[in-house]
């Protein structure tokens, strides 16, 4: 008898009182929607928003961008030297990437060939006090059919990621007579998935509980209001009110 009067009430409410229904089943979405987000945290990878800048990010910066090949003076005077420093604040770093080149005809350049960039930082969207600096990338063809390309970045050591980074390579012997100077190529980026910083167990667990912990809270105001709206607006008894 009871459960048929708060039936009766919330039936009431239901066709009076559409505000309060909307918000009802408003804070019930929102409920079911944490739900699912802590189900899928806790079963899948999830990056990690606190990182701004990885690997993947600063190599996509580099989609579309010219690498040319440089003449012999020009490679003698840009080529990194074997040291891992440069400067006090500067780094040389070679490593094994996804990244393509091929001229606006799509002809791809031959294994071995050597192709160079120099740009600041701000013109890869970085930012801090070294953003102004040049960065200088020296790339590799090292086997273009499976996008193989051993990368060599002179940078200030503030603008490269302090995430995972990609294998180590060497550049070996440029061989001069194999390319073309002054020819350019587009650049092309193939993202890395084991680059991406994602969040560790524990980090999932933490937001997943705290997704639950949040739709249980909303779960519970979903319930006060069903008893709010049974015991605040019961059925009408007089002929005129009776639905």
């Amino acid at each position: 008898m009871v459960i048929c009067s708060l039936l009766s009430s919330l039936r009431v409410c239901l066709e009076r009182h559409p505000p309060l229904v909307s918000s009802f089943f408003c804070l019930l979405s929102l409920a079911v929607a944490f739900i699912g987000f802590a189900v899928y945290i806790q079963s899948h990878d999830v990056q990690n928003p606190d990182v701004k800048e990885d690997w993947n990010a600063l190599l996509k910066s580099l989609a579309h961008l010219m690498f040319c090949i440089p003449n012999k003076t020009q490679h003698s005077a840009s080529a990194p030297p074997p040291s891992t420093t440069t400067a006090e604040s500067s780094a040389t770093l070679s490593v094994m990437v996804g990244l393509t080149f091929d001229l606006h005809n799509g002809t791809d350049p031959p294994n071995g060939t050597h192709l160079s960039l120099t740009v600041s930082g701000t013109e890869l969207g970085l930012k801090g006090p070294d953003a102004q600096k040049s960065i200088h990338f020296l790339a590799v063809v090292m086997n273009s059919a499976s996008r193989e390309c051993c990368l060599s970045i002179v940078a200030p050591l503030s603008l490269l990621p302090k995430t995972r980074q990609p294998p180590q390579c060497e550049i070996r012997e440029w061989n001069m007579h194999l390319e073309e100077s002054g020819v350019c190529y587009r650049s092309h980026y193939q993202a890395n998935p084991a680059l991406s910083s994602m969040l560790d167990q524990a980090d999932r667990a933490l937001c997943s509980q705290r997704l639950l912990m949040t739709s249980a809270f909303l779960l519970c105001l979903c319930a006060m209001l069903c008893c709010a709206a049974g015991l605040c607006y019961p059925v009408p008894r007089d002929k005129w009110g009776q639905i």
